[in-house]
């Protein structure tokens, strides 16, 4: 009888572990008093069971040797399949990488992360070696095809609730604008500052209003205004034409601003990514 009470609450301190609701190291001390077992205990290197990899048959792993080895043949045969089979080739893979991903993005983070991050190297890396192999690789398609992999990158962070992804994707959009602006038009100080402000203050407003219904993308959102904050002094600094003295100043400017809001109004965005 002793021994099963100890049995339900070892199970419920790894329960309490896995949804971290105690830190880490009070997990530790509570399993120490409470396991009679130790060397049985189920430990967890980078999100990954021992048991369930004790406990794995073998189709586990021969699907997922069967998928590196599938992987590496595409690699390497890659420049002798048609444009068609290479096409479907990169989606197979990106899908199966943002699938999987995907579901062992709660399960898992660390699985999921990396599968998903696998899959946005390939869709962004397989997609430029295509283009520059077929003689696409003009700067509005390669433009083109930067902000579709961001969408891709926001959509995927907002299905699974991966803020990382989502981030990147604004980040994407982010570089697509700048290389437009600095395509299109010379701009001084105030015309940086005039072309990346309001953008700052949109993406702040709507983190704001989202941020009581969907947590996740309302710190995303915030972080993405926060990022916008600085960018008229890297971009001007980049684009050349304005003297350092002036990006100095503004920048000091906006570090002293910044550090004021973020001190004034510290109970609020506390509260609204945390």
């Amino acid at each position: 009888m002793e021994q099963e009470k100890r049995k339900i609450i070892v199970q419920e301190i790894e329960h309490w572990r896995r949804g971290k609701l105690l830190p880490e190291h009070y997990c530790d001390f509570l399993l120490n008093l409470y396991d009679l077992n130790p060397e049985e205990r189920d430990t967890r290197v980078l999100g990954v069971s021992k048991n369930s990899i004790k406990n794995s048959g073998w189709l586990n792993w021969l699907l997922g040797f069967g998928f590196a080895a599938l992987i590496v043949y595409i690699a390497i045969h890659f420049n002798s399949f048609p444009i068609s089979m290479q096409i479907l080739a990169v989606l197979v893979i990106v899908g199966a990488c943002y699938g999987v991903g995907c579901y062992y993005a709660r399960k898992t983070p660390i699985i999921g992360y990396s599968l998903v991050g696998a899959g946005s190297i390939a869709l962004l890396g397989a997609g430029f070696y295509l283009l520059r192999a077929y003689g696409l690789d003009e700067p509005d398609l390669m433009l083109a095809y930067v902000a579709f992999c961001s969408f891709v990158w926001i959509l995927i962070g907002l299905f699974a609730r991966m803020g990382l992804f989502h981030y990147c994707g604004w980040i994407g959009l982010i570089l697509v604008y700048a290389w437009l602006l600095h395509e299109q038009v010379e701009l001084d100080w105030a015309g940086a500052q005039m072309s990346w402000l309001p953008v700052c203050i949109v993406f702040g407003w709507l983190g704001w209003l989202l941020h009581r219904t969907n947590k996740t993308t309302g710190a995303v959102l915030l972080l993405v205004s926060f990022t916008l904050w600085w960018t008229p002094e890297v971009y001007a600094w980049y684009a050349g034409g304005v003297s350092g003295q002036l990006l100095q100043l503004s920048f000091l400017a906006k570090l002293v601003l910044a550090g004021g809001l973020l001190f004034g109004l510290r109970k609020k965005w506390i509260e609204w990514v945390f």
